[in-house]
């Protein structure tokens, strides 16, 4: 699928949803999976591989060259993924890298850093999707992970999230974004099939709170309704 194909797919969510849209919004840089586990590692990424190193940044980082080392890291480099990235959170990471005490290691991330500092000077937000040579991990990083991205985006812009609110509530920004996925794919029946089948914990939870969010939504049946639902969702999480 192309980039252009799928931000149609994310204008059409837009429109369902009542949410702006821009298509400058979207955009995507590749980057290699060392560079993918690296950087989402040093974040504050909860998945449960990350959590033994630290729960902070500044944990993680004290123990990264204990994670480089470990088997842990070498399980990792087997993935495939993408992130997203922004202008607010470039500065926050710029900190964070600068204290990595391995020189070498340091150097590679703040050369990668300042590669994605170009993109952002004319974007807001980036997905970051990891290189591939296999062609069927290919095409589902320019469908699926690339769209699961950049739907990222478009609630970030329009302030549906989560996070925002407390740490905690991540579940509900992946939920939120499987379910979206789901809805422009006509599968939100298979909710449940997608629980079961994922066996990953923390990607379990994402379609555990998928189901939360069409529980939610299913009877909502224009775009301003569906928006008003996710707010209010929004504010009471917030009290």
């Amino acid at each position: 699928m192309k980039p252009s194909q799928i931000k149609a797919q994310i204008k059409k969510l837009a429109k369902e949803f009542d949410l702006k849209y821009n298509p400058e919004w979207f955009n995507f840089m590749w980057i290699t999976t060392r560079q993918e586990i690296l950087t989402e590692y040093i974040g504050d990424c909860p998945d449960p591989i990350y959590m033994k190193y630290g729960k902070t940044p500044n944990e993680r980082i004290k123990n990264i060259d204990k994670f480089v080392n470990s088997k842990d890291f070498k399980s990792c480099l087997k993935r495939v993924g993408g992130q997203v990235t922004s202008r607010k959170e470039w500065k926050k990471e710029l900190k964070w890298f600068k204290k990595i005490e391995d020189i070498s290691l340091r150097n590679e991330l703040l050369k990668l850093h300042y590669q994605i500092k170009k993109k952002l000077d004319k974007t807001e937000h980036l997905a970051l999707l990891t290189k591939t040579k296999i062609i069927k991990w290919k095409k589902w990083m320019m469908t699926h992970c690339l769209r699961h991205e950049w739907i990222h985006i478009l609630l970030d812009k329009n302030k549906v999230q989560f996070q925002e609110i407390n740490k905690k509530y991540w579940p509900y920004d992946e939920g939120i974004n499987e379910y979206l996925g789901c809805y422009l794919d006509g599968t939100l029946s298979k909710l449940e099939k997608f629980r079961d089948k994922e066996t990953y914990p923390m990607e379990h939870k994402n379609w555990v709170y998928a189901i939360k969010l069409r529980e939610l939504l299913k009877e909502k049946k224009t775009p301003k309704e569906r928006k008003k639902a996710l707010f209010d969702l929004i504010r009471m999480l917030g009290k």
